[in-house]
C-alpha cells in the first residue's frame, strides 16, 4: 500500500513540474514577443519622428524587461534540473534571487523608498553575494576529491540526501 502512494505522489509530482514548465515555457515566450514588439515599437516611433535620443525611462524598460526574462529562464532551468534529477541546485536559485533583487533595485524610485527599505535591501544583496560567494568556494574546494556537490537532492518532497533520482 505504502509503494502505491508513494509511486502515485511520484506520478503527481513529475505532472505537476512538467505543467509548471509548460507554464513557464508560455510566459517568457509571451514576455519575450512582448519585449520585442515593444522595442521595435518604440524605434519605429523614434525613426518616424527622426529623434535619436533615447531617455532614461525607456532604457529602464528595456532593461527591466531583460532582467525578466533572465529571471523566466533560471527558473526554467531549475524547473528543467529537478525534472530531469529530482535536484534543487543551490547556485541557480542564489542567481535568480540576485538576479530579482538587482531588477528590484533598477527599479525602485529612490525618491519615495524610505531609508530603512534600501537598508533592507542592501543588506539582502550583501547576504546572497556572500553566500554565492561562500557557496562556490566551497564546491570549488570539494571538486578536486570528486565530491562537489553544487545542488541539495530532495527525495519525495522530504529535505533528506539521496543518493541519486528514481
Amino acid at each position: 500500500m505504502r509503494e502505491k502512494i508513494l509511486a502515485g505522489y511520484r506520478y503527481f509530482e513529475h505532472f505537476i513540474v512538467l505543467v509548471l514548465l509548460g507554464l513557464l515555457m508560455a510566459v517568457v515566450l509571451y514576455a519575450t514577443i512582448g519585449l520585442v514588439v515593444f522595442i521595435a515599437l518604440t524605434m519605429a516611433e523614434k525613426l518616424h519622428t527622426r529623434e535619436v535620443t533615447i531617455t532614461l525611462p525607456l532604457l529602464h524598460d528595456v532593461f527591466a524587461g531583460f532582467l525578466m526574462l533572465l529571471i523566466g529562464l533560471e527558473l526554467m532551468k531549475t524547473v528543467v534540473m529537478y525534472l530531469e534529477e529530482h535536484v534543487i541546485h543551490v547556485e541557480v536559485v542564489l542567481s535568480v534571487a540576485m538576479i530579482a533583487i538587482a531588477r528590484h533595485a533598477i527599479d525602485v524610485d529612490y525618491k519615495v523608498v524610505p531609508p530603512l527599505a534600501m537598508i533592507g535591501m542592501g543588506s539582502i544583496i550583501i547576504a546572497l553575494a556572500v553566500g554565492f560567494f561562500f557557496f562556490r568556494k566551497a564546491s570549488l574546494i570539494s571538486q578536486p576529491t570528486g565530491n562537489a556537490s553544487t545542488a541539495h537532492e530532495t527525495k519525495d518532497g522530504a529535505g533528506g540526501k539521496s543518493s541519486g533520482p528514481e
